[in-house]
C-alpha cells in the first residue's frame, strides 16, 4: 500500500494557513465571498487561493499522485472521475466550514485525503486557528498533533445508547420534506437537546474522533467532506457505513453516512431515528 509523511503532509496544510487562510480571516471584504448555490453555500478568496497554494505542493510528496479540490470540481465536476483511476489522487477542502469563515466564526478546517483505487488510505485534518491536526493512515491509528509537538493517540467515545448519545444531525439536504420531518421529529424524542448542527464537517469529525460526541449523520456526501474525517474515525475505532449497510467508497455521492462507536450503536441508531429513511 501506498504509504505518505502525515507530517509532512500537516506542514504543508499549515504553512498555507498561514500564508492565505488565517490573514483573510475576520478580514474578507464584501467582494471576497460569493455565493455558489445559495446563502449557505459560499466560496471566498481564501479557499482559492489555500486550494491552489495546496494543489502547488501536495503532489511532490508522493510523485504520480494528482490532486482535486472543492473549488476546481465545482469548475470542472469531471474531475472526480480521477479517484476511480490507477493514480494515487489527493482530495482537498481548503475550506470546511466556509460560511463559518466568512462570518468570523472559528469552526472551520483544512480537509486532505490520499485515495488509491476509491479507498482511503491516509488523511489529515487541521484546524488553522489551534494548530491542531488530526491525522490517520490505514490501518496505523489515529493521532492528534499540537502546534507544540504534542501527540495523542485518538479513541472514539464508548459504545453508548440513544439515551446518551450526542452528535452532528444535518438534516437540510434531506429532499423529501415528509421523511425529513419525521427524522427530526424522532431525533428531537430520542436525542433530546442532544443533536447538533455546527456547519462544518471538520469539527464535527474532531468532535467524534475524540469521544466527545457519539455519531454524525449527513445525507450530502462530496468526497472533500467525509473521506478524511471517516478514515480517522475508524482507525480511532469508530464504526461508519453507508445508510444500507455499504462501507463508504470515496468515489460513491449518494447514500449517506452513518458514524458511530460501534455497530450495534449503529443499527440502533439506524433503525430507531432513521426509520422513515427507506
Amino acid at each position: 500500500m501506498t504509504t505518505v509523511d502525515l507530517d509532512r503532509v500537516a506542514a504543508v496544510l499549515a504553512e498555507v494557513a498561514e500564508a492565505e487562510i488565517l490573514p483573510r480571516w475576520r478580514n474578507l471584504a464584501a467582494g471576497d465571498i460569493r455565493e455558489k448555490t445559495g446563502p449557505n453555500d459560499l466560496v471566498t478568496v481564501a479557499d482559492e487561493a489555500a486550494e491552489r497554494a495546496i494543489a502547488a505542493r501536495l503532489p511532490d510528496l508522493l510523485p504520480g499522485s494528482i490532486l482535486i479540490g472543492e473549488e476546481s470540481v465545482e469548475s470542472d465536476p469531471a474531475l472526480l472521475d480521477l479517484v476511480k483511476g490507477d493514480r494515487p489522487v489527493w482530495i482537498v477542502d481548503p475550506i470546511d466550514g466556509t460560511k463559518n469563515f466568512a462570518e468570523g466564526s472559528d469552526r472551520f478546517g483544512v480537509m486532505v485525503a490520499l485515495v488509491e483505487r476509491e479507498v482511503t488510505i491516509a488523511a489529515v485534518i487541521y484546524e488553522p486557528v489551534t494548530g491542531r491536526a488530526l491525522m490517520a493512515e490505514a490501518g496505523g491509528g489515529a493521532e492528534l498533533v499540537t502546534r507544540d509537538g504534542g501527540r495523542t493517540r485518538l479513541r472514539v467515545a464508548d459504545p453508548a445508547g440513544l439515551d446518551v448519545m450526542e452528535g452532528s444531525f444535518n438534516f437540510r439536504f434531506i429532499p423529501d420534506e415528509d421523511v425529513r420531518k419525521a427524522v427530526r421529529a424522532n431525533a428531537d424524542t430520542l436525542l433530546p437537546k442532544r443533536h447538533h448542527r455546527r456547519g462544518c464537517a471538520a469539527y464535527d469529525y474532531r468532535k467524534l474522533v475524540t469521544g466527545e460526541w457519539h455519531f454524525a449523520f449527513y445525507w450530502k456526501n462530496m468526497p472533500w467532506d467525509h473521506a478524511p474525517g471517516l478514515l480517522i474515525h475508524q482507525e480511532a475505532g469508530g464504526y461508519s457505513a453507508r445508510f444500507d449497510g455499504r462501507p463508504y467508497r470515496a468515489s460513491e455521492l449518494t447514500g449517506g453516512i452513518l458514524a458511530t462507536p460501534d455497530e450495534a450503536g449503529w443499527r440502533e441508531f439506524r433503525s430507531r431515528v432513521m426509520a422513515p429513511i427507506a
